[in-house]
């Protein structure tokens, strides 16, 4: 199984892949979105739209989805455009204004009805902004014009003011990610885009994020999800392959698996030439080392983490108990502590 990545971006292919499920961008337009306005929105009835909205020469750095829904008994849409570039783009409020004339236009052309004279939807866009510095640029079109302010008091209304939401992740640190309603797939989502690009070892954070990945090897499309996580993590981190096999053994063997396979169509395409390190001949061979070498190991490492971390040092019995256990004995415990044992006791069941 492969992940699509439209014009060969890692972004573009996991934004699509996750933010394409209404669920998933529902939870983020209830995170960022004013209360009042978010209740006015019908969030659980999304409809994804075909196309994109932004120019040829800017897909390189501008991915978009847009979402139609009703907000009363009005139409309306939202409009997700995610900023994957180093530095924000200063020409986004004019970029925005004519992307949302070009859906304007694509609903006009979508329902007959209102073609020559029926009035307009409203729209509701979200920039998402993942680079290493704040976003600075200007968030209504109004202040991009070249006038002084008496011209523009005087010219009132005629001056346009065209705004969107933005969401800078940089301003968002794990606690304030963990308190976002978000559904386990667009959090990680979220993780990835800003801590993985350019990480020597992304193993050394994920373990953090144990409890929603668990939860994604759980859900119908988990394969899919996994691929398009560990595509982008060994295509925009410098992490050893056999590192990222490791931790996914610790999620189960569908994650091991989904690892192994992303790693091994990337290599056949040269994504990831020179980290081939851990690699056996034999396609039978390696996907069985893989399976067995260090699974248990890590899967005991960061289940005994999880549970200093919650409870504080462990004493010898817990430590000899998780490091004897099996697989499926771990995967058990660390579905209990994800949700909500409170004791070890009840980790444990004992």
């Amino acid at each position: 199984m492969t992940t699509h990545e439209p014009n060969g971006q890692p972004h573009d292919a996991l934004f699509r892949l996750v933010f394409g499920d209404p669920d998933n961008t529902a939870s983020e337009l209830r995170s960022v979105l004013p209360p009042r306005l978010a209740a006015r929105i019908d969030l659980a009835n999304l409809r994804p739209q075909p196309g994109t909205f932004v120019d040829p020469e800017l897909r390189h750095r501008h991915t978009d989805l847009l979402f139609r829904t009703t907000a009363g008994d009005r139409d309306a849409y939202l409009y997700l455009l995610v900023e994957h570039q180093r530095t924000s783009d200063p020409l986004m409020a004019l970029r925005m204004m004519i992307y949302q004339t070009r859906i304007w236009e694509h609903h006009r052309t979508t329902d007959p009805a209102i073609a020559s004279s029926g009035p307009l939807p409203l729209i509701i866009p979200v920039v998402i902004y993942q680079g290493p510095r704040r976003w600075g640029a200007v968030t209504d079109v109004a202040d991009l014009i070249d006038a002084d302010a008496d011209l523009i008091a005087d010219a009132g209304d005629l001056v346009p003011r065209v705004r969107y939401f933005i969401d800078d992740l940089t301003t968002v640190d794990d606690a304030a990610l963990r308190a976002r309603p978000l559904t386990p797939a667009a959090r990680i989502t979220f993780v990835v885009f800003t801590k993985a690009p350019g990480d020597d070892d992304a193993t050394r954070w994920l373990g953090q994020w144990f409890d929603d990945l668990i939860h994604l090897t759980g859900l119908w499309d988990h394969e899919r999800l996994l691929t398009g996580i560990f595509t982008y993590l060994l295509r925009t981190t410098t992490t050893p392959v056999e590192h990222l096999v490791r931790f996914a053994g610790t999620l189960g063997s569908d994650a091991q698996e989904a690892a192994m396979t992303t790693a091994e169509q990337l290599r056949a395409k040269g994504y990831i030439e020179g980290r081939a390190e851990g690699r056996t001949d034999g396609r039978a061979e390696g996907r069985l080392e893989g399976r067995t070498e260090g699974r248990a190991e890590g899967q005991a490492l960061l289940l005994t983490s999880m549970l200093t971390r919650k409870f504080g040092p462990l004493d010898i019995d817990t430590h000899d108990l998780v490091a004897q256990a099996t697989e499926e004995q771990i995967i058990l415990w660390s579905s209990r502590l994800v949700e909500g044992a409170t004791t070890l006791d009840d980790v444990f069941d004992r």
